[in-house]
Parts: structure tokens; C-alpha cells; sequence
């Protein structure tokens, strides 16, 4: 429907929803695609007709048909190369092209959108200037209005020129007729869109909201429009369809629905619409979002914190139970975006002053710590003063003289203890991953040390055979088989080419074994030619004071837990790159101990006056690169006390083909046939073979990402070099493949 569709009561309420920022955004615009959808006069320079299926037409061809592929060059570099001699009626279309691509663009800095157009400019053998109205609106400051991009359509200029000018072509060749009634109907427009060429739905997205910002979303992403709309069909009695123009409709619907319930201007990311539709955000996407977006819990994270300079607002904030940080003037943090739009509102003027700490300390205040996270108030460098748990989500309370951007923290030791060692001069730090560091905090206030394992912050979800098949492409038969590999032996090698997912599959075989995602259960170590039985089992380390202690390694300490807990309930120990280590020197009497049916029996370690013995409830899963030319034959004791799984590209698996399915890209279908046919043409090389297959992984992207051009990335520096190693002494075979994996993208 659209807003003619609605009573006039109901049209008021949808205007009144749109953020006025926004509104005035696309109004500015609007001289400029008055002009593309009429006289086809220039904004530039009036007095040239630029807007016409030969000018639009020449633009296209010399970016299509001449695309400079290759990472030596920028994409500006490569436009000024496309651009050179080119007439003045397409050199005036590119630059308005520009400004229409950057000037929804929310956290653009606007000498960075005018340098773009003038740029472009340079090109015209006869100057022209800007005039004062485009002027003022490539001086909106960033941060105010608009939409945040994604690195695809940042990355994306020569697309979206390709995109634009043959939107520009067809819509030249329309009889006036179904022109006038694009002009008024929206959604008739659409159509036009949609029909104009191979679609790219980012730039299209982004036109639609600056011609129609009364019936068209702010939003870029096909994906995150799918997502919405999805989620919150149930408002509007259910989805009307899957194709743009019914998103879109369903959208508007969505968004009329909503304007009552919230009662003032809103976008669909604000944090609290955000959480109508999506459970794993709260305001911009941050490290536990992330986590959860991947379907992982979030575990625990520990900070580091000063309380005020010399911890002069301790006083204060251990009394009310709260932490806080300063910067005031940056108001309510839940505003920005991401990380560059508060450093640009710090360095106002650009004079690329490090702000890095601040700016890091702001974000993940706001967005990455967590309730349940421990926090550690510090004065200076050496003495702690308090340790407590948070309570509460930032929020910013704008009545306080100072340090307005507030968490709630239950502070539950106060008092003064001697850092171990020297405290970062930070405001904020996140110090989770420095376990031993973690470990002696907590010996402060604690009769034991933090374990080892990650304690998740968020409810352990279910997780079970078939959430395995959703996410990891192998077989059902063959989850069967490997499932009872690791049952009956303990130990498997997940070994293959790179690319299949065999990281990914471990973690997620373990939580299926489990019947959660229970990431406590879990540890991951990596092998390389210096790991030895110190690192992993237990051995001498060099002291502070220059002497030595004994410290017991990840494999003792996740043994300890394991066996500490119902002997029921399996853990899963994961060694990334198990064959790049020297076995017999990490494992050591361990090589007996991990047998199936030695678990259980004890020996007499190495370092220590003790004995020691594999728990029956811990698993272990390596993983290998089939395709590494550099290891030497796998140790042979250890093939003996492992299972060993060959997991090959999963293009085929019913998983795979519904997520293709989902993305609804014919350049990805087109690639992954390519690859398909590239794969037995490298399993039938002899100095090759299926151990080098390219795996699906290349091809696996999140359905939010709806820009194709991540996939040019993925050829050109990943593909086309893995090809030229395999194929080093026939570069006639790698340029010929090269070609076919360009062309399929192309």
C-alpha cells in the first residue's frame, strides 16, 4: 500500500514518525532528482543535458566494460583512469552520480563527500562550480541524518555508477506515459528499478529513499529490510511476499503500526525498536551481539577501570552503586553509530590526533560490556579499590553535573589491595583475554584463581543434531558417522582442504555432543613447530624476580575441571593445526593416557610429584590441512589413538543449497558452479587431489550482506593466488581458471 492508501490520520502519524533530519536530506536532494527524472538538465551546470540514455550509456561502458580488476589501484584511482577524455555531459553525470551515492550516507564527513565531487570535476576540460545550494548540503556534518553503510557499498563505486546509468538508460527509453506515472506512484518506480538491469539493491535501496522518503526506509541492506519486515510481519497480519516491492510495502505497513506504540520520531535500528526484531541487538552491533548473531553465548568479560583521575569519583560511585565515564559533551552515546562517528565528533577539525583509547573506552562502555561482567576500580598504576559485577545497559544521565554516561555495578569489595604488577593508564580496559592477569585480580578477593573456561554471560541455548545440519554443510548420514567416531574413540581429526568449515564444525560438533552451547565445556589451543609439553601440559616459567614456578598448562587445567564435574556431562578439547606441532614433545605420557580405553588409568607426570590421568567425560578434536605442503607425514602414534574424518566442500549438501537459495544471487550461483567444476579438475590432478579442493567457505557469507561485491574480493585475493601456488609450473592452467572464476563474477 501506500500512504495515499491510509486514512489522512494515519498519513500524519507515518510523517510525523520519520526522523525530520532525514526528511530533509532526501528534500535536498530532490532539485537534483527532479532534473534525472525530467528535463534531464544538469544541477552542475544547467546549461548541459546530462540526464539521457547516450551519456548515461558512454558512463556505463567505460566502467563496465573497462573494469580495472586488481587491488593496485583504488577505486578512485581506477574512476579517474575510466573517466579520462570522457564529454562533459558524462563527466557532470558521474559527479552528480557521486553526490546522490554519498548523500545519504550518515557518518560521511562532508569535505570528504565534497572532495568526491570535485574530483570527478577535475575531469572537465571547461571548470565548473559547485553552486551554493549543493554546497550547503555537501556541508551537512556527519552523524546528523541518514544511513549507515556497510563496507560493500563503500567499497562499491564503480558498481553503483554501473547500476545508476543503466537505471538512467532504460528509463530514457520509457514512453512518457509509464514515466508520469513512475513520477507518482512509488512503487511504480520500483518497478522501473527493478526492471532497468541486473539489480543492486544497496544503491537502488539508497535511491528510493532519497526520491520517496515518505514511503522508502533509510536503509540500504535488502538483508536487514528482509530481517524487519520478517520479524514484525505479525503486526500487519503477515508478510505479503518475498520480492522488494512487497518488503517494502510491508514496511510501511510495519511502520504505521509502530508510530502510536512509540510516540515520536524513530528508525527501525534505535535501540529500542531494534529490540522488537532482533534479540541479539541492542543499538549498534558489538562484540556480544556478534556472538550472538553467530549463534555463540557471550562469554563473561573482565575490565580494568578508573574511577575519575587518581580515582577521585570512587567515593561517590562506590556509595550509589554505579560506574561512569566523562566526555559529556558527546551526549547520549547510544547515538552513534559506530567507532568513527565519536572519534570524527572528537576530532571535529581531522587532525588525525590519536583518539584510539577514548574512543574505544566510549564504545565499549556503551556497547561491549555486558550484565554479569566483572569490573576492577583501580587509582593509578598500583593499588585496586574495589571489585563488582555489572547490573544495568549504559544509559546517559544528562542531570548529573559530570560523568553522565552511567552503568549500575554491584560493588561487592571496597577497600585498598596492591595491584600485581602495573595497571594500564586507560579509563576503560578490556583485559578478558589475559587469563593469568584475570587470575591474580581475582586472587585478591577470592580464595581461587578465575578458571580457565569462558563463564557464559548469557542463558546456554539448546543445541542438537539438526541445528548442527543448519549450520555445518556435511551430510545427516555423516554427522552420524562422525558423531559415533568421537563417541567410541575420544579423539578425532577433522582433516581437509581449506575452506570446508572444520573450526567451525568442531565447536559445533562439541555443543551437539552436549546438547548445548555451553562454551565452559570448550577450550581451543593451536599447535605450531615451538609448542611443546610446557605450553600445554606443565612446566617452568620465568618469574618477575627472575627465578622460576611451576605453572600448570590449558590441557591439565580443562582435565582438573572436567574431572571435577558429573563424569556424564563431555567436554571437548579442540587443537587448531594439530599436525604443524611435534607430537611426542607436547604430549608426552599423554600419548598413552588419551587412548579410548586408557582414560582413567594414572602415571607420574613429568614436573610434578604427583600422578595424573585423562578424564573418561573429555573429547579432543584436531583439526589438519589436507592441502599444507610445508608438514611432514602425521606421527603415526598419533593416527593410531585418533579417528580420522575427511571433510570435503559441502556445495552440494542440502544446507549449503538452502542458504544459496536464501541469498538469491545469481553472480554467487554463477561462481559456485565455476568452483564446483574447478574442484574435479583439482581432485583429478595428480599433484593435487582432493586434499586441495576450495571449500565452501570462500562462497559463505552472512544473507544481511546483500552486495555481491564481496565475492570480486574473494577471487582476486584469495582464489586467483591459492590457484597460482597450486599451479606455480602450469600458469597456463591458473590464468585459464583465473578467467573462468572473473567471468563468473563478472
Amino acid at each position: 500500500m501506500t500512504t495515499q492508501q491510509f486514512d489522512e490520520g494515519v498519513q500524519a502519524v507515518i510523517a510525523a514518525s520519520r526522523p525530520a533530519p532525514d526528511v530533509e536530506l532526501a528534500r535536498e536532494a530532490g532539485e537534483l532528482i527532479g532534473h534525472m527524472l525530467g528535463d534531464g538538465r544538469s544541477i552542475l551546470d544547467p546549461s548541459t543535458t546530462i540526464w539521457t540514455a547516450e551519456a548515461a550509456e558512454e558512463l556505463r561502458a567505460r566502467i563496465g566494460d573497462n573494469p580495472l580488476v586488481g587491488d593496485d589501484q583504488g577505486q578512485w584511482d581506477k574512476l579517474d583512469l575510466q573517466l579520462q577524455g570522457a564529454p562533459r555531459a558524462v563527466v557532470l553525470l558521474a559527479a552528480e552520480l557521486v553526490f546522490l551515492r554519498e548523500h545519504p550516507l550518515r557518518s560521511a564527513l562532508p569535505e570528504t563527500r565534497r572532495a568526491h565531487v570535485e574530483r570527478v570535476l577535475s575531469h572537465l576540460e571547461t571548470a565548473t562550480t559547485i553552486p551554493d545550494s549543493m554546497s550547503n548540503w555537501l556541508a551537512r556534518p556527519a552523524g546528523t541524518a541518514g544511513f549507515e553503510p556497510g563496507s560493500w557499498y563503500n567499497g562499491a563505486l564503480w558498481r553503483h555508477i554501473i547500476w545508476a546509468a543503466t537505471f538512467v538508460r532504460h528509463w530514457s527509453s520509457l514512453p512518457e506515459g509509464e514515466r508520469t506515472a513512475a513520477r507518482t506512484d512509488p512503487w511504480e518506480l520500483q518497478k522501473v528499478m527493478l526492471a532497468s538491469g541486473k539489480d543492486r539493491s544497496d544503491i537502488r535501496n539508497a535511491m528510493q529513499f532519497l526520491i520517496r522518503p515518505d514511503e522508502f526506509e533509510p536503509i540500504s541492506s535488502a538483508g536487514m529490510k528482509s530481517k524487519i519486515r520478517d520479524a514484525l510481519a505479525v503486526r500487519i497480519g503477515g508478510p505479503s511476499g518475498g520480492d522488494p516491492v512487497s518488503i517494502d510495502r510491508d514496511l510501511l505497513a510495519i511502520r504505521a503500526e509502530l508510530a502510536p506504540e512509540i510516540g515520536e520520531p524513530f528508525h527501525f535500528w534505535r535501540p529500542d525498536v531494534a529490540e522488537l526484531w532482533d534479540s541479539s541487538t541492542v543499538g549498534p552491533a558489538t562484540d556480544s551481539s556478534k556472538a550472538a548473531a553467530l549463534g555463540e553465548p557471550r562469554p563473561r568479560h573482565y575490565w580494568l577501570y578508573s574511577p575519575g583521575a587518581q580515582a577521585s569519583e570512587w567515593a561517590e560511585f562506590s556509595v550509589n552503586d554505579i560506574m561512569a565515564i566523562g566526555w559529556d559533551s558527546l551526549h547520549d552515546l547510544s547515538t552513534y553509530p559506530s567507532r568513527e562517528s565519536i572519534r570524527q565528533v572528537l576530532d571535529p577539525e581531522g587532525t588525525g590526533g590519536s583518539m584510539k583509547n577514548g574512543v574505544l573506552a566510549l564504545w565499549q562502555f556503551q556497547n561491549e560490556m555486558a550484565v554479569g561482567d566483572i569490573v576492577y576500580a583501580k587509582r593509578g598504576r598500583r593499588e585496586i579499590v574495589g571489585r563488582g559485577e555489572v547490573t544495568s545497559t549504559a544509559r546517559f544521565e544528562p542531570d548529573r553535573a559530570s560523568f553522565r554516561h552511567v552503568r549500575s555495578v554491584n560493588w561487592t569489595d571496597v577497600g585498598v589491595w596492591e595491584h600485581p604488577g602495573d595497571a594500564a593508564t586507560k579509563t576503560l580496559t578490556d583485559i578478558t583475554t589475559f587469563h593469568d592477569y584475570v587470575g591474580r585480580l581475582e586472587a585478591l578477593f577470592t580464595d581461587d584463581a578465575e578458571p580457565d573456561v569462558p563463564i557464559p554471560s548469557t542463558p546456554v541455548p539448546g543445541y542438537d543434531k539438526g541445528a548442527f545440519l543448519s549450520e555445518v554443510y556435511i551430510s545427516a548420514e555423516r554427522y552420524e558417522r562422525l558423531s559415533a567416531l568421537l563417541s567410541r574413540k575420544k579423539n578425532v581429526i577433522l582433516a581437509g582442504p581449506p575452506g570446508v568449515g572444520k573450526t567451525y564444525a568442531a565447536k559445533r560438533l562439541a555443543y551437539s555432543m552436549m546438547g548445548a552451547k555451553d562454551p565452559s565445556r570448550v577450550m581451543m589451543v593451536q599447535f605450531h613447530q615451538s609448542y611443546s609439553y610446557e605450553d600445554f601440559m606443565m612446566g617452568y616459567r620465568p618469574t618477575e624476580s627472575g627465578g622460576f614456578v611451576l605453572t600448570e598448562g590449558p590441557f591439565y587445567r580443562f582435565c582438573d575441571t572436567a574431572r571435577a564435574d558429573d563424569p556424564d556431562r563431555p567436554y571437548f578439547f579442540i587443537v587448531d593445526e594439530i599436525n604443524r606441532g611435534n607430537i611426542s614433545k607436547i604430549f608426552g605420557e599423554l600419548l598413552m593416557l588419551i587412548e579410548a580405553d586408557k582414560r582413567g588409568q594414572e602415571l607420574r607426570l613429568l614436573y610434578k610429584n604427583e600422578t595424573f590421568s585423562v578424564p573418561p567425560n573429555v573429547h579432543i578434536i584436531g583439526m589438519m590441512n589436507t592441502a599444507d605442503r610445508s608438514l611432514a607425514v602425521l606421527d603415526y602414534a598419533l593416527r593410531r589413538r585418533f579417528g580420522f574424518f575427511e571433510m570435503s566442500p559441502g556445495f552440494d549438501s542440502a544446507g549449503f543449497s538452502r542458504w544459496q537459495q536464501e541469498v538469491d544471487s545469481p553472480t554467487l550461483d554463477a561462481l559456485v558452479a565455476v568452483v564446483a567444476d574447478l574442484n574435479t579438475v583439482i581432485a583429478d590432478d595428480p599433484a593435487l587431489g582432493q586434499g586441495f579442493a576450495i571449500g565452501h567457505s570462500y562462497l559463505s557469507r552472512s544473507i544481511g550482506t546483500d552486495d555481491d561485491g564481496w565475492l570480486f574480493s574473494v577471487v582476486e585475493e584469495e582464489l586467483i593466488p591459492l590457484l597460482d601456488e597450486y599451479w606455480f609450473d602450469e600458469p597456463g592452467r591458473a590464468e585459464e581458471w583465473s578467467g573462468r572464476l572473473r567471468a563468473a563474477i563478472a
